[in-house]
């Protein structure tokens, strides 16, 4: 099974790697499914093949890297009223939680930047919004609710993500 490790500093030198092990994985996200196995003749000899395995790369993923990387890239006060430079490890972490929690066939997140150098990333589809904030300072909040219907919630990021996968795969 390929699993994955982040290489640091994620968003400037590659966000992962294989690692090709038997033990546990560092990104719970990433499944058997997510592998792609292949198997080719190999050009000295036809009877034996060869077996790669090459993992599946989310949709979603490189352009949410991208945002971050260009969110990196704003300078202090941004938006003309004092705003903090978006701070790389907030970046690293808003990344690592949508890792874990996001499906390889999920929506993209548009990622918006927060005046004390912290992230949002948020989803608005079909009347359905999702927002997880990543103060810089603060731990990790969402907030989701629906138009045209009561449902709202909001809550901490905690490490139990079920809600939070639920509320993306409402967003498909």
């Amino acid at each position: 099974m390929a699993t994955y490790v982040p290489v640091l500093p994620a968003l400037t030198t590659g966000l992962f790697r294989p690692k090709y092990a038997t033990s546990g994985s560092n990104a719970s996200a990433f499944h058997d499914r997510d592998v792609r196995v292949s198997v080719t003749p190999r050009p000295d000899c036809c009877r034996l093949a060869s077996l790669t395995c090459e993992p599946e790369v989310p949709a979603w993923l490189m352009p949410t890297i991208q945002s971050l990387r260009d969110l990196l890239q704003l300078p202090r006060d941004w938006d003309g009223y004092g705003a903090v430079q978006i701070q790389e490890q907030v970046a690293q972490k808003a990344l690592l939680v949508l890792v874990d929690v996001m499906e390889n066939d999920a929506p993209a997140p548009n990622v918006v930047p927060l005046s004390d150098g912290g992230i949002q990333v948020e989803w608005h589809r079909r009347g359905r919004s999702l927002e997880i904030e990543f103060p810089a300072d603060e731990a990790p909040g969402f907030y989701y609710y629906e138009d045209g219907s009561e449902l709202e919630s909001e809550g901490q990021v905690s490490r139990s993500y079920d809600r939070i996968q639920a509320y993306i795969a409402n967003l498909k």
